[in-house]
């Protein structure tokens, strides 16, 4: 933070009315013995917010008008001020004696005081250029607007602000302005902060978890305490913090603060100080021992070796809970732009950008993210009809959904019962045997795979449970022309899924296929081939009955219910 002292004359003058002043129409002594002409000056010096309380970090007002810190010199300040109702502004160069800096004398800096009395001026707003603020002079320093946020910690006095000139003194007015060090933390793009205050500077951190010293590395969940020491004062910082966490995939950003320079002369010596205290995880690594970790200390040299010569990003430290210090193995490091899957390759060294390479389940060299067949090794990733799924895994290797509407691995052109995997191709009457779809709101397969296969696709995102009607024979989607037969209540407990089937009069279930999908694009790719889905030929002759599935489940997925179901008093 830097202060800067602006000049102003007083006037004193009988006149119980003030006369105002501006750059165009200013007011002189002039002759007359009953005034005199007080010089107001106001120093500046640079302060670089070393002791200053920074508690307020995190409650960050808007620094999006103060200007990038550089080397420039002072020149010009650009100054508003009002007083007696009018409102002021004007252009004065800047002075400096080799230690403060100060604003010169100035014919539009005059106020005109009462005789023995006094006038309040308000200073609203002050900009420092390092040339002509209109003839390409750069904007260096300004004094920040409490309209603007928070800037305690920051500046003593936000404008604006109110001073008070009185006949006969000569006051010196203290402006406090700030700049700016833009950095981005080194996490390959990920922003620290748009802009930082002043003589400030990014802090971050990143840190594993070990249930045990030579344990598996986890990306940790963590809160810090960090404090400043200034030689006489303790000041926290920071008090709680936590890092941003993705549970869908274990990740953690890093966490980025903001910190001064040191204010002692030996660069050597500690003046912050961080504690940690590890967090439970229950999607990662589960409860933990909370107990805070002993508290570090760092010097000026420490915090300045993690700022990158571009000056533009910074390293951050790598804090180790429980573990033995050694290098995370590459599937615990942080996401970043550039590794997109936190594998620590690079994408455009990537085998799978956006996925983990380590992930491979059936050891054949592909990563599962890009794998049609993640589960069995598909030499070549052979994929015959073109479907995404390889022919190792798929039910029809040689007929792609699109042309297989009942699932029976027939193309349609061949099948004497394109829609009915059983060939049955009688129309359904009520009371018959037929198709049976779950209803849902959310997606209608016919649209999606744009065939004649009617039945929907619902989305699951519930803490709770959901009941669903279910219909037969409701072609086109038209429920007019189906039968409602009786409904399932699905609930789901961690990775319990529970399908609880409530069927009217004598309807019972001949077969039931349920497809579970992570997307909304895996469940539509076999929407129209029941007999592909992931959850088939799980029961026999179902009536009111439930059904339990077992499986890694996201937090949300898509499910599809498809029965054959008849009246057994038909």
């Amino acid at each position: 933070m830097r202060k800067i002292k602006f000049s102003m004359s007083v006037l004193a003058i009988f006149a119980l009315l003030l006369t105002s002043c501006s750059k165009e129409d200013s007011v002189s002594p002039g002759d007359d013995p009953n005034v005199q002409s007080v010089d107001i000056t106001f120093g500046a010096m640079l302060n670089d917010l070393s002791g200053r309380a920074m508690a307020t970090a995190n409650k960050a007002p808007d620094f999006s008008d103060i200007p990038t810190c550089s080397d420039a010199d002072p020149a010009v300040a650009r100054i508003g001020f009002s007083y007696g109702g009018d409102s002021y502004e004007t252009d004065v160069d800047i002075l400096t004696d080799g230690e403060t800096f100060f604003t010169a004398y100035s014919e539009d800096l005059k106020i005109p005081v009462p005789n023995n009395g006094e006038v309040k001026v308000t200073l609203d707003s002050f900009m420092v250029y390092d040339g002509d603020p209109d003839g390409g002079g750069n904007l260096i320093w300004v004094a920040p607007k409490e309209s603007d946020g928070n800037f305690d910690g920051y500046v003593d006095t936000a404008l604006p602000f109110d001073f008070m000139v009185e006949d006969g003194t000569k006051p010196y007015i203290d402006v406090e302005v700030l700049c700016f060090d833009r950095r981005m933390v080194n996490e390959y793009g990920y922003p620290f902060f748009d802009l930082i205050p002043g003589k400030l500077y990014p802090l971050c951190f990143f840190a594993n978890y070990c249930p045990s010293p030579d344990g598996r590395h986890y990306v940790a969940n963590y809160s810090i305490e960090l404090v400043y020491w200034d030689g006489e004062n303790e000041i926290v910082l920071y008090d709680g913090d936590t890092p941003e966490t993705d549970n869908s995939n274990n990740s953690a950003h890093p966490l980025c603060l903001v910190v001064p320079e040191s204010p002692f002369e030996d660069p050597n010596e500690d003046y912050l100080f961080y504690v940690i205290t590890p967090l439970d995880w229950p999607n990662n690594y589960g409860d933990i021992d909370n107990t805070p970790m002993a508290a570090v200390g760092l010097n000026w040299n420490e915090v300045e070796a993690l700022l990158n010569d571009d000056g533009e990003t910074n390293e951050y430290i790598h804090v180790f809970i429980g573990c033995d210090d050694t290098p995370p193995p590459p599937e615990d490091c942080p996401i970043t732009e550039e590794d997109t899957d936190g594998d620590c390759v690079p994408d455009d060294d990537d085998i799978c950008p956006g996925h983990d390479d380590n992930m491979d389940s059936d050891d054949d060299g592909v990563p599962d993210g890009c794998d049609n067949c993640p589960w069995d090794a598909n030499e070549g990733q052979v994929d015959s009809d073109g479907d995404g799924m390889g022919d190792e895994c798929d039910t029809c290797p040689f007929v792609a959904p699109e042309n297989d509407n009942d699932g029976d691995c027939k193309p349609n052109d061949d099948d004497p019962c394109p829609n009915d995997a059983e060939d049955n191709c009688d129309d359904v009457e009520e009371g018959a045997c037929g198709t049976a779809f779950m209803f849902s709101e959310d997606v209608r397969i016919n649209e999606v795979t744009n065939s004649n296969r009617w039945g929907w696709i619902e989305y699951y995102d519930e803490d709770t449970s959901i009941t669903r009607d279910i219909y037969v024979g409701a072609g086109q989607n038209d429920l007019n022309k189906g039968t409602h037969i009786g409904s399932v209540t699905i609930s789901r407990d961690g990775d319990n899924l529970n399908f609880d089937f409530e069927l009217l009069g004598d309807y019972e279930f001949s077969t039931l296929h349920i497809h579970v999908a992570d997307t909304e694009e895996e469940a539509t790719s076999v929407a129209k081939a029941p007999g592909r889905y992931n959850q088939n030929g799980i029961l026999d002759g179902l009536g009111d009955q439930s059904l339990d599935i077992l499986d890694d489940l996201d937090d949300d997925f898509w499910i599809i219910v498809h029965a054959d179901a008849c009246d057994g008093d038909d």
